[in-house]
């Protein structure tokens, strides 16, 4: 199955093959995540595609431990996905409000991983976020 999306200018486009659609967003409770008011999605084994047409306006920011890259419009301001590189390979979540999804997703899920270490948050995205992730542009 194929999901699409894209910022709200069109800067970016996203192609998610993913095995099914039953996800359910997760809602970061940090000042970044809340500010740009974003819910991510993933499933594990699944590849996300991205054009950017104009790479000046992808812009990237480092949050949190620094450790993921959340990129974002330049032009309208919306975050897309946020990446990881862990051992050479790269995984990432999408901002759910900028994917199409007919069925729709399961409400938002709120969750805290501010209290995580860092080896505790890579386990977490090479186990549940998508891979291989390509940003082409």
């Amino acid at each position: 199955m194929t999901m699409h999306g894209s910022c709200s200018c069109g800067n970016f486009n996203v192609r998610w093959q993913t095995v099914d659609y039953s996800v359910v967003p997760r809602q970061c409770q940090c000042d970044y995540c809340l500010e740009k008011e974003c819910a991510y999605v993933s499933k594990s084994g699944s590849r996300i595609d991205v054009s950017v047409a104009r790479r000046h306006f992808h812009r990237t920011v480092r949050q949190g431990s620094k450790r993921a890259l959340f990129h974002e419009c330049g032009h309208c301001g919306d975050l897309v996905l946020v990446t990881v590189e862990i051992e050479g390979e790269v995984f990432g979540a999408l901002n759910a409000s900028c994917m199409t999804n007919r069925q729709g997703f399961s409400p938002v899920l709120t969750v805290d991983f501010s209290h995580e270490a860092e080896q505790e948050k890579v386990q977490r995205w090479s186990k549940n976020w998508c891979s291989p992730v390509r940003i082409q542009e």
